[in-house]
Parts: structure tokens; sequence; C-alpha cells
């Protein structure tokens, strides 16, 4: 098993947005997401590919979550 997706999300409602940090094989990771949709219809989560980190992403650690408003 391949673990490099992560769960994106963004709210319907305010328009915040995140992404996860534990990294998921595809077929548990849409799993997830299906239950999250269907779980929380106000907030679409979505499965993506994970990215190395970035220079900023390592300092700040693995137990940050970051927010984007759009």
């Amino acid at each position: 098993m391949n673990k490099s997706y992560v769960i994106q999300w963004k709210s319907k409602v305010n328009g915040r947005a995140g992404r996860g940090t534990k990294l998921f094989d595809r077929a548990e990771a849409e799993k997830l997401v299906e239950e999250l949709n269907r779980e929380y219809p106000q907030i679409h989560h979505e499965i993506v590919t994970a990215k190395p980190q970035s220079k900023t992403e390592e300092t700040l650690g693995e137990n940050s979550l970051a927010f984007s408003a759009a």
C-alpha cells in the first residue's frame, strides 16, 4: 500500500479550506471522503496527492493545520 494521499476540504458556508496531514492509500482515502461528504454536507472533501512539504510547513511542524480563505 502506498500512502500518498491526503484529504483536502472547503466549507460551502464560509469558504474556509484546509488540508489534512495524515497520509492514506487511495482506497481508504476514497472511503473516508465519501463518509465525510455524507456526514458533513456543508463541507466538500476531496482526495489530493500529498506534496513534499515547503520550508514554511517544515518549520511549523507536522501537527500544524493551515487555513486559507477563498
